[in-house]
């Protein structure tokens, strides 16, 4: 079985009291350990920055966010599974910190067991962090919930606060030619002007992850944008960003696992009962985000009334966020009734997404 990604649902934030005051939210990772001793990854990818609204009164810190995890042969974190972790007294995203240890990479050839990294929270006003940071956390996927007080301040010296008029014409750049690392994310977050006839002005970039490719495109795009006419406006901004060119495909399934029962009528679920997993809702977003792919092993047992039951991971990759997505589904599928059930099927469920046009 297949799941592929259906586009992104509108997401509704929800805030908490504005009397609270907003911090940007750095996961700064810690020491990385495989059977106590410590490991140097080639590369450890930063997890995305986000934004909370909180009671100041509250721990300025919260306790670390521990992962455990293996390094397989291809110096791939494996078998991820984020450590249960006390609520600090407000939300903070953590999501992406599976997707980034998976796009991280170890050296090649030196699997090791039993490794550990615990990233710390670290908290920056927002009314008084640097310029940088501020753009980096715009710039992410999921800014988080005090996004309002990031733009409040990056917006202060202008008047275009509600951006634009109606866009008339709007680029994006050609995002096919510019060439990112699987698994890794570059940004660029720009600023403009809009005069009286719609044009843009003085595009510019402010903030950047680094990629020239991407600020060069960006800023053409963004000079071809027209809008409505209307009155001229200062200081608006808008950003792109560039995913990797194509998936992190999923590690590979051992030749010793558990085989694919779908053949056996007992044990074939109805696609109509399983929707999620074709349709793609059911695809772990935050490693989407990261155009990251895994599988997952689910055994099941079924009654004879075709009732799906006693459901279980029996193997995810890279992390068990993909275990966790395919087994809740599962748990409400149904197979056709019959005189007996069935114990001990399998179903192989694997998170594929679309491939990229390789950059020129």
């Amino acid at each position: 079985m297949f799941v592929s990604l259906p586009p992104p649902p509108v997401q509704n934030v929800v805030r908490e009291s504005a009397q609270r005051p907003g911090d940007i939210v750095r996961l700064a990772p810690g020491k990385i350990l495989c059977a106590g001793e410590p490991v140097t990854p080639v590369h450890l990818e930063t997890p995305f920055t986000t934004s909370v609204l909180r009671n100041r009164e509250a721990a300025t810190q919260a306790a670390p966010y521990a992962l455990r995890f293996a390094i397989d042969a291809d110096g791939r974190a494996v078998d991820i599974q984020v450590d249960p972790h006390p609520f600090p007294g407000f939300y903070i995203d953590t999501d992406d910190l599976a997707p980034a240890l998976a796009a991280s990479r170890f050296a090649a050839g030196m699997p090791r067991q039993t490794c550990s990294i615990a990233y710390t929270a670290e908290f920056v006003p927002i009314t008084d962090a640097p310029l940088a940071l501020l753009y980096e956390t715009a710039s992410a996927p999921v800014p988080g919930i005090a996004t309002r007080e990031i733009y409040e301040r990056l917006n202060a010296d202008g008047d275009c606060a509600r951006g634009p008029g109606s866009p008339r014409r709007l680029n994006y750049p050609n995002f096919e030619t510019i060439a990112q690392a699987p698994g890794t994310r570059s940004w660029s977050f720009l600023r403009f002007d809009v005069d009286a006839a719609g044009h843009t002005r003085n595009v510019h970039v402010v903030g950047a992850s680094g990629s020239a490719a991407l600020d060069v495109a960006s800023v053409r795009a963004l000079r071809g944008n027209l809008y409505a006419p209307g009155k001229a406006l200062h200081g608006c901004t808008f950003h792109f960003y560039r995913l990797g060119n194509q998936p992190i495909a999923a590690p590979s399934i051992p030749a010793d696992a558990p085989k694919d029962s779908g053949a056996l009528p007992a044990c074939a679920i109805d696609p109509k009962t399983v929707r999620p997993l074709y349709t793609g809702e059911a695809y772990p977003r935050p490693f989407a985000a990261r155009r990251i792919e895994g599988y997952a092993i689910i055994g099941f047992d079924t009654a004879p009334w075709g009732a799906v039951g006693n459901v279980r991971v029996l193997a995810a990759e890279p992390a068990a966020t993909f275990g966790s997505a395919a087994s809740r589904v599962i748990s409400s599928g149904s197979v056709a009734e019959s005189d007996v059930g069935h114990r001990g099927c399998v179903i192989r469920v694997q998170f594929r997404l679309p491939q990229a046009t390789p950059a020129e």
